[in-house]
């Protein structure tokens, strides 16, 4: 039996959404959005917070929950680059709580973009757009080769084919090691940080996930919108959520380690060291950010199919 048990005191659910409530640009599976409405009925919280759009959110997720539930999800864009709600009717609200997209001005997002292209020229990169995983290494095994999303308030490099290089590959890419690896993503990274402080665009480049390079507004991060919600006391409010203790709180993500771009553990960071994250991933408890309460899921079962295993074990 898995030593992780599901915590009754549970109000608060902060969830990453690929490979921990959906596979990549899957939607959410039946059984999985059964188990969310059944804690969203239970009058839990769910706020997920992602790397994904705000388009990409409802068609894989809250399009799919019943709409008198949904007035109890918030959604956290881009990396936290935007928080949004639902009104009553379980209709997205016309605008996001919180957003930095906002501050950009029309030729910062031109030039932002000007920038991604020339990138895409530099390293020779050739673009599809987001699918399935599966579906995109049947299309191409080109280690050059990238799913290109642009959510606005963020850009993502999909290196599926270039993130683990043999030093064979590396060695014709120019790439260094990096922790072992050989990652196409890292000469990519240094580069766009180089482009973006030359022509003064606040833009952070940074691995997330297995596979990605995001190009994220500074100051976005899982962190600030995680905070940005807790210190809410109104928003809250309007959420049942008076008074959260630690222990009704919950993280639940798949990459916490914090040596290959694991931003599970921002929002780790963003709350008290005792509230309890889980991944469903088996990853390397020493990757973990120091002091904090985050624990692997033991189950038979790993990433969405363990969140999904360990909601019906409750």
């Amino acid at each position: 039996m898995p030593s992780v048990k599901w915590n009754p005191s549970l109000k608060l659910i902060v969830s990453d959404l690929d490979e921990t409530i959906a596979d990549v640009y899957k939607p959410a599976e039946k059984e999985m959005i059964k188990e969310l409405e059944k804690l969203l009925k239970e009058g839990k919280v769910i706020f997920i917070i992602t790397g994904q759009g705000i388009e990409g959110l409802e068609e894989r997720v809250t399009s799919r929950i019943k709409k008198e539930l949904r007035k109890k999800i918030l959604l956290g864009t881009c990396l936290g680059a935007e928080v949004w709600g639902f009104d009553e009717n379980g209709k997205l609200l016309e605008k996001p709580f919180y957003s930095l997209y906002e501050s950009f001005s029309e030729a910062q997002k031109k030039k932002w973009r000007t920038l991604i292209q020339q990138l895409i020229k530099e390293f020779d990169l050739e673009v599809f757009p987001t699918m399935p995983r599966d579906d995109y290494r049947k299309k191409t095994k080109n280690p050059r080769a990238i799913m290109l999303a642009d959510r606005g308030p963020q850009i993502t490099f999909e290196v599926v084919n270039g993130t683990y290089l043999t030093e064979e590959q590396a060695k014709e890419l120019n790439v260094p090691e990096t922790n072992g690896h050989y990652d196409f993503r890292i000469p990519i990274m240094k580069r766009a940080e180089k482009l973006f402080k030359e022509n003064k665009i606040p833009i952070n480049p940074h691995l997330a996930g297995v596979f990605a390079l995001n190009f994220s507004m500074k100051g976005a991060s899982k962190t600030k919108a995680v905070r940005y919600v807790i210190e809410n006391k109104k928003l809250l409010s309007s959420l049942g959520l008076k008074n959260l203790k630690n222990e009704d709180m919950e993280i639940w993500g798949d990459k916490f380690s914090i040596i290959r771009g694991g931003v599970d553990s921002q929002v780790s960071i963003a709350l008290p060291k005792t509230v309890r994250s889980i991944t469903f991933r088996k990853e390397n408890p020493k990757e973990f950010p120091k002091g904090y309460n985050i624990v692997i899921w033991d189950g038979k079962k790993e990433l969405h199919e363990g969140l999904l295993e360990f909601l019906k074990s409750r």
